[in-house]
């Protein structure tokens, strides 16, 4: 008979444990808490009860003032009832009812350092989003200002071009245009800098074609290789990786096939693009895995490949210009 009645209190107090989890889960681990108090007082008859955590008083539920933390106590957590109970199986009851609630301590110690990180996160988020409005009124403010004295000399320029304030003599005339090109560059260059979304470009890629094309040896050998560019900087939309992995690529593949190798690079200005030729005559043919690498990272640049015959020729890698770039902004020896 008593084991029957032991075996029913342990059912009682799993019961009790899985309905005390389900609403900490539910409502949160303050709320388990106060249910696991609660069920302390139902489960030993207990008037009160509470839950400590050192000398703190986490939890309290009875209608009598809660007892003091005792000297064994004060440094451990404990679930206390008032006035004690007598009886061995409700000690045994507090012992797994006190263990639960240790867990759910830790659970609920998580939760507040959670929510603490979560308000520094949302404090950081609303500072960050005032410093972006302020930039964005100071970015609007620095567009205005200097696009309005450059409108008003490009006005003045414009007008003497047309002959406005009289005939011009050729070195006046040699003078504005440098003038009107000079400020076109620095309107594009505005427009640039202080666009809402700057995309990323390679300003000039001449340093990159001379690098991968231009090794002084390659494999112990020198290589073949005649380079023809463009007086001004050869500017490309995109990220500099994706541009440079293109291009070392290209270089590896036509260099290693053996032979001489022509490049050359020139504006398509009616399809916004740089046309990059690439002339292997002589060499072994790219392989179809080759082509087909290139071909990929021309299209993720927004740009194609024209692919060579079956006997060799030219490869013609076309890849969109960035006509944002000033052409002042070519550096000394490129």
């Amino acid at each position: 008979m008593g084991r029957r009645i032991e075996d029913s209190l342990d059912a009682r107090v799993e019961t009790v444990l899985a309905a005390v989890a389900e609403r900490a889960l539910r409502c949160g681990t303050r709320a388990g808490l106060d249910a696991l108090v609660r069920e302390a007082l139902r489960l030993t008859g207990a008037t009160g009860a509470a839950l400590y955590d050192g000398r703190t008083c986490v939890a309290r539920a009875g209608h009598a003032a809660p007892v003091r933390a005792c000297a064994s106590t004060a440094r451990r957590q404990a679930l206390v009832v008032w006035p004690e109970p007598l009886g061995v199986s409700n000690q045994e009851v507090l012992r797994r009812l006190a263990r639960f609630g240790g867990s759910l301590m830790a659970a609920h110690a998580r939760e507040v350092d959670a929510g603490a990180r979560q308000a520094r996160l949302l404090e950081a988020k609303q500072r960050l989003e005032r410093a972006v409005s302020h930039a964005e009124r100071r970015r609007s403010r620095a567009s205005h200002d200097l696009r309005t004295p450059l409108m008003v000399m490009k006005g003045y320029v414009d007008m003497m071009v047309k002959g406005t304030a009289g005939p011009l003599t050729p070195a006046m005339q040699r003078y504005l245009d440098r003038m009107q090109r000079v400020a076109n560059d620095q309107g594009a260059l505005i427009e640039r800098r202080l666009a809402k979304n700057v995309d990323e470009c390679v300003e000039d890629s001449r340093p990159l074609l001379r690098a991968a094309f231009l090794p002084s040896m390659r494999g112990g050998r020198s290589a073949d290789v005649t380079m023809t560019l463009p007086d001004r900087p050869v500017a490309l939309k995109g990220p500099r990786d994706s541009v440079e992995l293109l291009i070392r690529t290209l270089a590896r593949a036509v260099v290693s096939a053996g032979g001489a190798v022509s490049v050359r690079v020139e504006p398509a200005e009616d399809l916004g693009m740089w046309r990059l030729r690439v002339d292997a005559r002589g060499s072994r043919t790219l392989t179809e895995k080759t082509t087909a690498v290139l071909q990929h990272l021309a299209q993720r640049l927004r740009g194609g490949l024209a692919r060579p015959s079956e006997g060799g020729g030219e490869l013609v890698v076309h890849l969109p210009a960035d006509d944002t770039v000033p052409a002042a902004l070519a550096t000394q020896g490129a």
